[in-house]
Protein backbone atom coordinates (compact mmCIF):
# COMPACT_ATOMS: atom_id res chain seq x y z
CA UNK A 1 0.00 0.00 0.00
CA UNK A 2 2.66 2.51 -0.68
CA UNK A 3 5.27 4.19 -2.78
CA UNK A 4 7.23 1.08 -3.62
CA UNK A 5 7.78 -2.50 -2.66
CA UNK A 6 9.92 -1.64 0.33
CA UNK A 7 8.82 1.93 1.11
CA UNK A 8 5.63 2.64 3.05
CA UNK A 9 3.96 6.03 3.43
CA UNK A 10 1.53 7.01 6.15
CA UNK A 11 -0.38 10.09 7.31
CA UNK A 12 -1.43 10.69 10.92
CA UNK A 13 -3.99 13.46 11.47
CA UNK A 14 -4.83 15.54 14.53
CA UNK A 15 -8.41 14.22 14.26
CA UNK A 16 -8.36 10.46 14.66
CA UNK A 17 -11.72 10.04 12.90
CA UNK A 18 -10.56 12.11 9.89
CA UNK A 19 -13.60 14.39 10.34
CA UNK A 20 -13.29 18.17 9.91
CA UNK A 21 -15.47 21.22 9.49
CA UNK A 22 -14.85 23.68 6.67
CA UNK A 23 -12.47 26.43 7.78
CA UNK A 24 -10.65 24.20 10.29
CA UNK A 25 -6.89 23.77 10.36
CA UNK A 26 -5.69 20.28 9.45
CA UNK A 27 -2.39 19.25 11.02
CA UNK A 28 -0.56 15.98 11.05
CA UNK A 29 2.55 13.96 10.37
CA UNK A 30 3.51 12.44 7.03
CA UNK A 31 5.98 9.60 7.36
CA UNK A 32 7.89 7.15 5.19
CA UNK A 33 9.49 3.92 6.30
CA UNK A 34 12.45 3.10 4.10
CA UNK A 35 14.03 -0.38 4.04
CA UNK A 36 16.85 0.75 1.71
CA UNK A 37 20.11 2.33 2.83
CA UNK A 38 19.17 5.59 1.16
CA UNK A 39 16.36 6.29 -1.29
CA UNK A 40 15.70 9.22 -3.61
CA UNK A 41 12.10 10.06 -4.50
CA UNK A 42 11.46 12.42 -7.40
CA UNK A 43 8.43 14.54 -8.30
CA UNK A 44 7.00 14.25 -4.81
CA UNK A 45 3.57 15.84 -4.41
CA UNK A 46 1.45 15.99 -1.29
CA UNK A 47 -1.93 17.66 -1.45
CA UNK A 48 -5.60 17.92 -0.65
CA UNK A 49 -8.32 17.20 -3.22
CA UNK A 50 -12.06 17.85 -3.26
CA UNK A 51 -13.68 15.74 -5.97
CA UNK A 52 -17.14 15.51 -7.53
CA UNK A 53 -18.32 12.33 -9.22
CA UNK A 54 -21.47 12.15 -11.32
CA UNK A 55 -22.91 10.61 -14.47
CA UNK A 56 -23.04 13.02 -17.39
CA UNK A 57 -22.09 13.78 -20.96
CA UNK A 58 -18.57 14.44 -22.15
CA UNK A 59 -17.60 15.69 -25.61
CA UNK A 60 -14.33 14.67 -27.23
CA UNK A 61 -12.76 16.07 -30.38
CA UNK A 62 -10.41 14.20 -32.69
CA UNK A 63 -9.17 14.34 -36.27
CA UNK A 64 -9.81 11.69 -38.88
CA UNK A 65 -7.36 10.52 -41.55
CA UNK A 66 -8.37 13.47 -43.73
CA UNK A 67 -7.67 16.00 -41.01
CA UNK A 68 -11.32 16.77 -40.35
CA UNK A 69 -12.38 17.42 -36.76
CA UNK A 70 -14.74 14.79 -35.39
CA UNK A 71 -16.94 15.41 -32.37
CA UNK A 72 -18.10 12.55 -30.15
CA UNK A 73 -20.39 12.85 -27.15
CA UNK A 74 -20.50 10.05 -24.61
CA UNK A 75 -22.51 9.57 -21.45
CA UNK A 76 -20.65 8.01 -18.58
CA UNK A 77 -19.15 8.50 -15.15
CA UNK A 78 -17.37 11.84 -14.79
CA UNK A 79 -15.09 13.18 -12.07
CA UNK A 80 -13.40 16.51 -11.57
CA UNK A 81 -11.52 18.26 -8.78
CA UNK A 82 -13.04 21.52 -7.53
CA UNK A 83 -10.44 21.99 -4.75
CA UNK A 84 -6.75 21.27 -5.25
CA UNK A 85 -4.32 22.44 -2.54
CA UNK A 86 -0.59 21.76 -2.54
CA UNK A 87 0.76 21.02 0.95
CA UNK A 88 4.39 21.80 1.74
CA UNK A 89 6.00 19.36 4.17
CA UNK A 90 9.73 19.38 3.38
CA UNK A 91 12.21 22.23 3.27
CA UNK A 92 14.64 21.11 0.59
CA UNK A 93 16.75 24.03 -0.63
CA UNK A 94 17.80 22.36 -3.87
CA UNK A 95 14.54 20.93 -5.19
CA UNK A 96 11.32 20.76 -3.18
CA UNK A 97 10.01 17.99 -5.49
CA UNK A 98 13.00 15.77 -4.70
CA UNK A 99 13.29 13.94 -1.41
CA UNK A 100 16.04 11.73 0.03
CA UNK A 101 14.95 9.13 2.56
CA UNK A 102 17.43 7.81 5.07
CA UNK A 103 17.17 4.19 6.18
CA UNK A 104 14.36 3.62 8.66
CA UNK A 105 11.65 6.03 9.73
CA UNK A 106 11.40 9.51 8.14
CA UNK A 107 8.67 11.95 9.14
CA UNK A 108 7.66 15.61 8.69
CA UNK A 109 4.86 17.72 10.19
CA UNK A 110 2.39 19.51 7.94
CA UNK A 111 -0.56 21.84 8.27
CA UNK A 112 -3.05 23.65 6.07
CA UNK A 113 -6.41 25.39 6.47
CA UNK A 114 -9.57 24.18 4.78
CA UNK A 115 -11.57 26.76 2.79
CA UNK A 116 -14.56 28.21 4.62
CA UNK A 117 -17.08 27.26 1.94
CA UNK A 118 -17.08 23.55 1.11
CA UNK A 119 -19.96 21.17 0.32
CA UNK A 120 -20.38 18.19 2.67
CA UNK A 121 -18.86 14.80 1.95
CA UNK A 122 -21.63 12.63 0.59
CA UNK A 123 -22.10 9.29 -1.06
CA UNK A 124 -19.85 6.30 -0.54
CA UNK A 125 -16.15 6.90 0.00
CA UNK A 126 -15.58 3.90 -2.30
CA UNK A 127 -16.95 6.01 -5.15
CA UNK A 128 -20.65 5.26 -5.85
CA UNK A 129 -22.21 7.97 -7.99
CA UNK A 130 -23.08 10.75 -7.43
CA UNK A 131 -20.63 11.72 -4.69
CA UNK A 132 -18.52 14.46 -3.16
CA UNK A 133 -15.37 13.26 -1.47
CA UNK A 134 -12.16 14.67 -0.04
CA UNK A 135 -8.76 13.11 0.42
CA UNK A 136 -5.09 13.75 0.99
CA UNK A 137 -2.75 12.19 -1.53
CA UNK A 138 0.94 11.40 -1.86
CA UNK A 139 2.14 11.23 -5.44
CA UNK A 140 5.71 10.29 -6.34
CA UNK A 141 7.94 8.24 -8.58
CA UNK A 142 11.35 6.64 -8.08
CA UNK A 143 14.16 7.20 -10.52
CA UNK A 144 14.09 3.60 -11.79
CA UNK A 145 10.27 3.40 -11.87
CA UNK A 146 8.41 4.30 -15.05
CA UNK A 147 5.00 4.49 -13.40
CA UNK A 148 3.76 6.97 -10.82
CA UNK A 149 2.12 5.69 -7.67
CA UNK A 150 -0.54 7.65 -5.79
CA UNK A 151 -1.70 6.86 -2.28
CA UNK A 152 -4.83 8.47 -0.81
CA UNK A 153 -6.15 9.15 2.70
CA UNK A 154 -9.89 9.99 2.85
CA UNK A 155 -11.32 12.83 4.93
CA UNK A 156 -14.91 13.64 5.88
CA UNK A 157 -15.67 17.37 5.68
CA UNK A 158 -18.90 19.21 6.52
CA UNK A 159 -19.70 22.91 6.23
CA UNK A 160 -20.95 24.77 9.30
CA UNK A 161 -24.74 25.07 9.06
CA UNK A 162 -26.16 27.06 11.97
CA UNK A 163 -29.88 26.49 12.51
CA UNK A 164 -30.22 29.10 15.25
CA UNK A 165 -33.31 31.33 14.65
CA UNK A 166 -34.68 29.02 11.92
CA UNK A 167 -37.14 27.29 14.24
CA UNK A 168 -38.68 30.30 15.99
CA UNK A 169 -42.46 29.99 15.65
CA UNK A 170 -42.21 27.81 12.56
CA UNK A 171 -43.35 24.34 11.67
CA UNK A 172 -43.54 22.35 8.45
CA UNK A 173 -46.95 21.02 7.43
CA UNK A 174 -48.34 18.69 4.77
CA UNK A 175 -52.04 17.99 4.14
CA UNK A 176 -54.05 15.37 2.24
CA UNK A 177 -57.76 16.11 1.79
CA UNK A 178 -59.71 14.05 -0.73
CA UNK A 179 -61.80 10.89 -1.08
CA UNK A 180 -63.47 11.51 2.30
CA UNK A 181 -60.15 11.32 4.14
CA UNK A 182 -58.29 14.20 5.75
CA UNK A 183 -54.71 13.76 6.98
CA UNK A 184 -52.59 16.59 8.34
CA UNK A 185 -48.99 16.15 9.49
CA UNK A 186 -46.99 18.86 11.29
CA UNK A 187 -43.27 18.64 11.98
CA UNK A 188 -41.65 20.51 14.87
CA UNK A 189 -38.98 21.80 14.73
CA UNK A 190 -38.39 22.32 11.03
CA UNK A 191 -34.61 22.17 11.48
CA UNK A 192 -32.62 19.81 13.67
CA UNK A 193 -29.20 18.53 14.66
CA UNK A 194 -28.17 14.85 14.49
CA UNK A 195 -29.09 13.02 17.70
CA UNK A 196 -32.02 15.29 18.57
CA UNK A 197 -35.74 14.55 18.57
CA UNK A 198 -38.39 15.72 16.14
CA UNK A 199 -42.08 15.87 16.96
CA UNK A 200 -44.55 14.61 14.35
CA UNK A 201 -48.14 15.66 14.99
CA UNK A 202 -50.76 13.70 12.99
CA UNK A 203 -54.43 14.64 12.70
CA UNK A 204 -56.87 12.36 10.81
CA UNK A 205 -60.56 12.88 10.02
CA UNK A 206 -62.07 9.68 8.66
CA UNK A 207 -65.82 10.32 8.39
CA UNK A 208 -66.53 7.27 6.21
CA UNK A 209 -64.55 5.05 8.57
CA UNK A 210 -62.12 3.83 5.95
CA UNK A 211 -59.84 1.07 7.19
CA UNK A 212 -56.31 2.47 7.69
CA UNK A 213 -53.75 -0.34 7.78
CA UNK A 214 -50.60 1.48 8.86
CA UNK A 215 -48.65 4.74 8.84
CA UNK A 216 -44.92 4.71 8.08
CA UNK A 217 -42.49 7.62 8.47
CA UNK A 218 -39.16 7.85 6.63
CA UNK A 219 -36.30 10.32 6.77
CA UNK A 220 -34.93 10.61 3.24
CA UNK A 221 -31.70 12.27 2.15
CA UNK A 222 -31.85 13.69 -1.37
CA UNK A 223 -28.58 14.30 -3.24
CA UNK A 224 -28.49 16.21 -6.51
CA UNK A 225 -25.30 16.73 -8.51
CA UNK A 226 -25.71 18.17 -11.99
CA UNK A 227 -28.64 16.15 -13.39
CA UNK A 228 -27.96 13.20 -11.12
CA UNK A 229 -30.42 12.48 -8.35
CA UNK A 230 -30.04 9.92 -5.59
CA UNK A 231 -32.27 9.26 -2.58
CA UNK A 232 -31.18 7.44 0.59
CA UNK A 233 -33.54 6.32 3.35
CA UNK A 234 -31.76 7.30 6.57
CA UNK A 235 -34.32 5.68 8.83
CA UNK A 236 -37.88 4.40 8.69
CA UNK A 237 -40.41 3.65 11.41
CA UNK A 238 -43.90 2.18 11.62
CA UNK A 239 -45.77 4.57 13.89
CA UNK A 240 -47.59 2.98 16.86
CA UNK A 241 -51.03 2.81 15.35
CA UNK A 242 -53.96 0.43 15.80
CA UNK A 243 -54.01 -2.00 12.90
CA UNK A 244 -57.08 -1.65 10.67
CA UNK A 245 -58.02 1.62 12.35
CA UNK A 246 -61.59 2.68 11.46
CA UNK A 247 -62.35 5.50 13.91
CA UNK A 248 -63.72 8.79 12.59
CA UNK A 249 -61.00 10.89 14.25
CA UNK A 250 -57.40 10.43 15.32
CA UNK A 251 -54.89 12.84 16.80
CA UNK A 252 -51.49 11.87 18.16
CA UNK A 253 -48.00 13.27 18.58
CA UNK A 254 -45.00 11.04 17.91
CA UNK A 255 -41.36 11.65 18.88
CA UNK A 256 -38.76 10.48 16.38
CA UNK A 257 -35.04 10.25 17.13
CA UNK A 258 -32.64 11.58 14.54
CA UNK A 259 -29.55 9.36 14.11
CA UNK A 260 -26.44 10.67 15.81
CA UNK A 261 -23.05 10.75 14.17
CA UNK A 262 -21.96 12.30 10.90
CA UNK A 263 -25.04 13.24 8.88
CA UNK A 264 -24.28 15.62 5.97
CA UNK A 265 -26.12 18.92 6.54
CA UNK A 266 -28.57 20.58 4.18
CA UNK A 267 -26.44 22.54 1.72
CA UNK A 268 -26.26 24.03 -1.79
CA UNK A 269 -22.96 24.58 -3.58
CA UNK A 270 -21.71 25.49 -7.06
CA UNK A 271 -18.65 23.35 -7.89
CA UNK A 272 -16.34 24.78 -10.55
CA UNK A 273 -13.34 23.55 -12.48
CA UNK A 274 -11.95 25.41 -15.47
CA UNK A 275 -14.99 26.31 -17.62
CA UNK A 276 -17.25 23.69 -15.99
CA UNK A 277 -19.69 24.58 -13.21
CA UNK A 278 -22.31 22.25 -11.73
CA UNK A 279 -24.89 22.62 -8.99
CA UNK A 280 -24.74 20.31 -5.96
CA UNK A 281 -27.45 20.03 -3.32
CA UNK A 282 -28.22 17.95 -0.26
CA UNK A 283 -31.64 18.25 1.36
CA UNK A 284 -33.91 16.15 3.56
CA UNK A 285 -37.58 15.34 3.88
CA UNK A 286 -39.87 13.34 6.12
CA UNK A 287 -42.07 11.11 3.96
CA UNK A 288 -45.27 9.93 5.59
CA UNK A 289 -47.01 6.96 3.94
CA UNK A 290 -50.61 6.21 4.92
CA UNK A 291 -51.87 2.84 3.69
CA UNK A 292 -55.64 2.42 3.33
CA UNK A 293 -57.33 -0.96 2.89
CA UNK A 294 -58.53 -1.61 -0.70
CA UNK A 295 -56.78 1.51 -2.02
CA UNK A 296 -54.33 0.70 -4.85
CA UNK A 297 -51.87 3.41 -3.80
CA UNK A 298 -50.77 4.74 -0.44
CA UNK A 299 -51.09 8.40 0.54
CA UNK A 300 -47.73 10.19 0.51
CA UNK A 301 -47.13 13.36 2.51
CA UNK A 302 -43.75 15.09 2.06
CA UNK A 303 -42.47 17.43 4.76
CA UNK A 304 -39.12 19.22 4.26
CA UNK A 305 -36.68 19.31 7.17
CA UNK A 306 -33.33 21.10 7.51
CA UNK A 307 -30.37 19.23 9.00
CA UNK A 308 -27.71 21.47 10.53
CA UNK A 309 -24.41 21.09 12.34
CA UNK A 310 -24.76 23.62 15.16
CA UNK A 311 -27.20 25.94 16.94
CA UNK A 312 -26.66 29.13 18.91
CA UNK A 313 -23.01 29.54 19.86
CA UNK A 314 -22.47 25.86 20.53
CA UNK A 315 -19.20 24.25 19.69
CA UNK A 316 -19.46 21.09 17.66
CA UNK A 317 -17.80 19.05 20.40
CA UNK A 318 -20.39 20.07 23.00
CA UNK A 319 -23.15 18.26 21.14
CA UNK A 320 -21.83 14.82 22.08
CA UNK A 321 -24.54 14.18 24.66
CA UNK A 322 -26.46 11.04 25.49
CA UNK A 323 -30.16 10.68 24.86
CA UNK A 324 -32.85 8.55 26.50
CA UNK A 325 -33.81 5.25 24.95
CA UNK A 326 -35.87 5.66 21.81
CA UNK A 327 -39.58 5.86 22.37
CA UNK A 328 -40.06 4.46 18.87
CA UNK A 329 -37.75 1.83 17.44
CA UNK A 330 -36.76 2.38 13.83
CA UNK A 331 -34.80 0.61 11.17
CA UNK A 332 -31.55 2.38 10.29
CA UNK A 333 -31.12 1.82 6.58
CA UNK A 334 -27.95 3.84 6.00
CA UNK A 335 -25.06 3.76 8.46
CA UNK A 336 -23.08 6.88 9.24
CA UNK A 337 -20.16 7.62 6.96
CA UNK A 338 -16.96 5.88 7.92
CA UNK A 339 -13.53 7.12 6.92
CA UNK A 340 -12.00 3.91 5.68
CA UNK A 341 -8.29 3.20 6.11
CA UNK A 342 -5.66 4.01 3.54
CA UNK A 343 -6.35 2.56 0.11
CA UNK A 344 -4.75 2.73 -3.29
CA UNK A 345 -6.17 5.19 -5.78
CA UNK A 346 -6.10 5.61 -9.51
CA UNK A 347 -4.93 9.21 -9.17
CA UNK A 348 -2.08 9.82 -11.59
CA UNK A 349 -0.05 12.77 -12.82
CA UNK A 350 -1.54 15.27 -10.40
CA UNK A 351 -0.05 18.68 -11.12
CA UNK A 352 -0.24 21.97 -9.25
Amino acid sequence: MGIGKSTLADVQLNHSDSFYYAGEKVTGIISFHNHHRKLTLNNVSFGFIGEVGYTGQKTRHSRDSMGNIQEETRTGQQQFSFINIHIQFTHSKDNEDKMILEHGHNSWPFEFSLPQNLPPSSGSITGSYPYIKYYLFINTDRTWFKSIKAQTFPLIIFPNVNIFNINEGRQSTAVYNRNDLYVKACLTPQSILPGEKISLDIDIKNHKQLKIKEIEAKLIQQREIDRNHHAEVIFKVDLPFSQDFKETEFHENFDLDMPSGHLPPTYDYMASCSDLTIQTSIFYEIKLQVKVHDWPNEINLIIPIIVGTESRAEQCQSRKSSYARKSISYTAVVKEMDASPVHESGVEDLKF
